[in-house]
């Protein structure tokens, strides 16, 4: 070899390179995996007026049309608004507007409910903040008095703004996809209230931030008393479906 010492000099700095490289992996990422978990918990939970509560609209409404017996393919149409309580960790502002059709099987029996609910408003919690639209498409099934849990499957789809609070240059924009499949709410009753029980669910999230783009992809399982397991990539994420927290396991 003819030049011996520029060999190891440029392999030495190929190593110091890579070692930059590993040392520091967030300063190239958008946004890291546990932000995004956290994302997907402030659109499920109810303390920021996530899938987990309004939710409560969509089968409030359904039960309403559903129990009313008008005949089939009978719509409603409602609206609701929503604002947290005084001194809450996570404050919101959301309006709803929900549309209810009656289905009936082919016995002309009524059967399900399909609604389509639009939202748009904020949210500010610990550690994120956002400005969301957007709309839930679901099916709801278990209206009948003998059912006791109601049964809801569709999609959530939700785009708007972000700002991270641990990095303030981490903000930006982003798109949430939700599909839940046979998830399971109780029904209400003289000692107990109604509760996500089961059912299982994917979640997309695309965006855009000072840091770059990013796309995340993982699924959920609703395990009950308001608490849901979400899986992102090799890691999981215990979320709670009450304030939003986010714990790895």
């Amino acid at each position: 070899m003819k030049h011996p010492l520029t060999f190891i000099i440029a392999v030495l700095l190929i190593g110091f390179t890579a070692c930059q490289k590993l040392q520091d992996p967030l300063k190239s990422s958008a946004i890291t995996n546990e932000e995004s978990a956290t994302m997907i918990a402030g659109s499920l939970a109810s303390g920021s007026n996530g899938f987990a509560s309004f939710s409560g609209d969509i089968v409030t409404s359904s039960q309403t049309l559903f129990s009313a017996g008008n005949g089939c393919g009978v719509v409603h149409v409602d609206s609701a608004a929503h604002q947290s309580m005084p001194n809450a960790a996570t404050t919101y502002n959301f309006k709803h507007k929900i549309t209810c059709k009656l289905n009936c099987n082919s016995n002309k029996q009524p059967d399900n409910i399909t609604t389509n609910l639009t939202f748009s408003g904020n949210y500010n919690g610990p550690r994120l903040s956002a400005k969301q639209n957007g709309t839930a498409n679901t099916t709801v099934a278990g209206l009948t008095t003998t059912a006791t849990a109601y049964v809801i499957n569709g999609t959530i789809k939700s785009i708007g703004s972000f700002k991270l609070k641990s990095d303030t240059t981490r903000a930006g924009t982003i798109a949430i996809d939700i599909a839940i499949k046979n998830l399971t709410i109780s029904k209400t009753t003289a000692s107990t209230s109604a509760m996500i029980t089961g059912g299982s669910g994917t979640a997309t999230i695309t965006g855009n931030s000072s840091k770059g783009a990013f796309l995340f992809e993982g699924t959920i399982t609703f395990t009950g008393f308001n608490e849901a397991i979400l899986i992102l990539g090799k890691d999981t994420y215990s979320l709670n479906l009450s304030t939003g927290s986010v714990a790895k396991k």
